[in-house]
């Protein structure tokens, strides 16, 4: 079998392999029992989750992309209903899915209903917040890992789709995960860049001395501050948020902030 690690969008031999490394550990020490690995790609994750007697069901929009012998990989669409039923799940993986769909609204509403209450889904993603990338946004125009959000078909000349559509933060992404149903649990990265260089320890305590007042103001303001403030989030690769189904979809609008 040969399993590709990288997409062409990303930057890095390792970076979605460290994360789905680091997921894979995230899912088999919490102890969930049935996971959906969406998108599954050529089943990296899966096998990973295999090995260590996890059960799998793999799905993708691509499925004749699956690998791995004598398995099968179910379609599904992000971007529409998912073929599962209610509470089928223990957790959900959602590795580097969420910025190549145009509704992660309808994702996450999708995830809540079909993970068990108590279960958890795990989702990473560019991390656009990193001290880094608000270099890029700053000098070029555009945050890590999206470049000019343009592709030119090298014999017609025009231009096509993309793969990176969606830049989600994590303020946004936290946001998401709690309007509808969800607590977040943990936020974490597969590797720290540039933790050590001296201009980021600079910009880090520049940052430090922002938003004080206002966390001030309520603990949810607080707790928030400090996750943005984080090693992960400041100094992260790719953002990985593990979220806690709290509540039914049907009973999120009541919620104001998921916590």
């Amino acid at each position: 079998m040969q399993f590709d690690h990288v997409h062409p969008d990303h930057h890095g031999t390792n970076t979605v392999h460290m994360t789905r490394m680091r997921i894979a550990e995230l899912i088999i020490s919490a102890g969930h029992k049935r996971v959906l690995d969406l998108p599954c790609g050529t089943g990296a994750l899966t096998q990973m989750l295999l090995e260590r007697g996890v059960e799998v069901v793999s799905a993708d929009l691509n499925p004749d992309a699956f690998v791995i012998q004598s398995r099968t990989s179910r379609r599904a669409d992000l971007n529409a209903r998912l073929p599962f039923e209610d509470g089928e799940f223990d957790a959900v993986a959602c590795i580097e899915g969420i910025e190549h769909i145009e509704n992660p609204h309808l994702l996450t509403r999708e995830a809540n209903r079909i993970l068990r209450l108590g279960g958890m889904v795990y989702v990473s993603t560019p991390n656009v917040l990193s001290i880094r990338s608000r270099l890029s946004y700053l000098f070029r125009g555009y945050p890590d890992q999206f470049h000019y959000m343009i592709e030119v078909d090298p014999i017609s000349g025009a231009e096509r789709p993309i793969a990176h559509i969606n830049p989600i933060g994590f303020l946004e992404l936290r946001y998401t995960l709690c309007r509808w149903g969800f607590r977040v649990d943990l936020v974490e990265t597969n590797r720290l860049l540039k933790k050590e260089s001296q201009v980021y320890r600079l910009l880090r305590r520049l940052l430090l001395t922002k938003g004080r007042r206002a966390s001030a103001e309520h603990p949810s303001v607080s707790r928030v501050r400090s996750e943005l403030l984080s090693d992960a989030v400041l100094f992260g690769e790719a953002l990985i948020v593990g979220a806690t189904k709290i509540v039914t979809v049907e009973r999120a609008d009541n919620r104001s902030d998921g916590r």
